[in-house]
């Protein structure tokens, strides 16, 4: 039977062997091709290039590793804050002298949450649970019915008002429009251990909505099951980022609207 070509897929296989069945193939005119199963984090920006004359394989130049592809999408993400900030601004307004009425107080929560190359950030929202919610000095994701909630803190945050502020981050260039949403580093230290690859999420800038979220991955207390498919989308959207698909993501984020996710 001739063959075309030989894909080696166990990398567990000795050198040896892969040199001998290299040769072999060479000798008889057939292709001879690894499968990069280490690298299954971010396959499509595998690379292969040479130091010193050896040819070294890595991931690298993923399309936001081009200085071009950053520039278009800082440049969307400047444009499209200022309008976002200019059309919430009545919202942040409004909602926050209601919550302002409810528990006086500061109107904006500045919440750490994990960003690019893994730096923390404050990230801004609405304040929808009282002064103490956390006076204990422990975190946690909020639950349905949360008794810290304000009464008005449970209507943003199921129509997702209180994220809007967030324009502020993505103007300060610490999030995004578009990216994998940001989570807090005290919820999510075991994750990495847990989750195969999960810190790849963070070598873009987080978004105010992403992959993950038009694709009904949104709003829920994340188990680690749920993480791992957020990570899969997320990995994906690296691997795959346009400009082309940050517009469909925003443009499937107006058409669903405000919708309620959050508890």
């Amino acid at each position: 039977m001739a063959l075309d070509i030989v894909l080696l897929a166990d990398v567990n296989v000795p050198i040896s062997h892969w040199e001998a069945l290299a040769s072999l193939c060479e000798k008889e005119l057939v292709q001879f091709k690894v499968v990069p199963s280490y690298f299954s984090i971010l396959v499509s920006g595998l690379y292969l290039e040479t130091v010193s004359g050896i040819p070294i394989l890595g991931v690298s130049r993923l399309p936001l590793d081009r200085m071009f592809n950053k520039l278009i999408k800082r440049v969307i993400d400047i444009v499209g804050s200022i309008v976002g900030l200019f059309l919430s601004a009545p919202l942040i307004a409004i909602f926050g002298t209601l919550v302002y009425l409810e528990s006086p107080g500061p109107i904006l929560y500045h919440q750490r949450r994990l960003g690019r190359y893994g730096k923390t950030f404050d990230m801004l929202k609405i304040r929808s649970m009282r002064l103490d919610a956390e006076k204990d000095g422990k975190v946690g994701w909020s639950t349905k019915n949360d008794p810290r909630r304000l009464r008005m803190g449970g209507f943003i945050r199921k129509w997702n008002i209180d994220e809007v502020p967030q324009f502020w981050n993505v103007l300060k260039g610490e999030m995004s429009l578009v990216g994998p949403r940001p989570e807090r580093p005290e919820l999510i230290r075991n994750f990495k251990h847990k989750i195969p690859h999960y810190h790849a999420r963070h070598t873009v800038k987080p978004g105010i909505t992403g992959w993950a979220q038009v694709n009904g991955y949104r709003g829920e207390t994340p188990t680690t099951d749920l993480m791992s498919k957020r990570v899969e989308l997320d990995r994906w959207y690296i691997s795959n980022w346009s400009m082309w698909l940050d517009m469909a993501i925003l443009f499937r984020t107006l058409i669903m609207g405000l919708q309620p996710t959050a508890y």
